[in-house]
This record gives C-alpha cells, structure tokens and sequence, in this order.
C-alpha cells in the first residue's frame, strides 16, 4: 500500500490511521464542513484536525475527540472506526494519486532546476 511511515506509530496500524484520517476527511467533505468548523465543533485547532485527516496525529487522539467527531457527523463512533474494503480502496487510491502528483512536482522541480543549470 501506498503510505508513509511516522516513527512514533506503530507500523502495524498505519495503514488503518492513514484510513481513519481519509474517511474523516470524505465524511467532513461530502457533509460540506470546513476543517475549521469540524475543528472549533470538536474543540481542537484546524491544524491537529488536519494532522488528523492525514494520519499523522491519529496514534495520539483521545477517545473524547474521537466520540465529538463522530457526534458532529451524527453517527456512532463504531461507524466512524469501522474500515471497510471500499475504505481502503478509496484511501490507497487517494494516497496513490497523491504521491503521483508529488512525483510529477518534483521531477518539474528537478527538470526546470537542470534548465536553469545548463544555461
């Protein structure tokens, strides 16, 4: 799958954080809720909601901030932590198109760098 490592979690439960982190996002998307609004709901700062939303802080969340997210979609927390099949796919999907276009960005960065030496 396609993810990254963070060291301070455990490499088992990546992949179902990274998850976690999307389907928070596609849920607060899909509902038409900035990450401000989710956040200032939740009582948390927009920037650990996106920390959130991309993994990264997941590892460390409470369970109070876990059962306010699930209460500002208006579903059970076991429906928020339930990864299914299609939650995967859409995440790895996700992810994979994610760190395409960060390959195509630096390889321009890297093309117009040797442009830019050679002349």
């Amino acid at each position: 799958p396609a993810y990254r490592r963070n060291h301070y979690q455990d490499p088992k439960f990546q992949q179902q954080y990274m998850c976690l982190g999307h389907k928070i996002s596609t849920l607060r998307t899909s509902m038409g809720i900035s990450q401000r609004q989710l956040a200032d709901v939740v009582g948390i700062s927009r920037s650990y909601l996106s920390k959130l939303e991309c993994g990264t802080g997941i590892s460390g969340m409470s369970l109070e901030i876990l059962f306010k997210i699930a209460q500002a979609f208006q579903i059970n927390v076991g429906q928020l932590v339930r990864l299914r099949v299609v939650d995967y796919k859409n995440c790895n999907a996700h992810l994979t198109s994610h760190y395409k276009r960060l390959e195509l960005l630096n390889h321009t960065k890297r093309t117009s760098r040797n442009k830019t030496r050679t002349n």
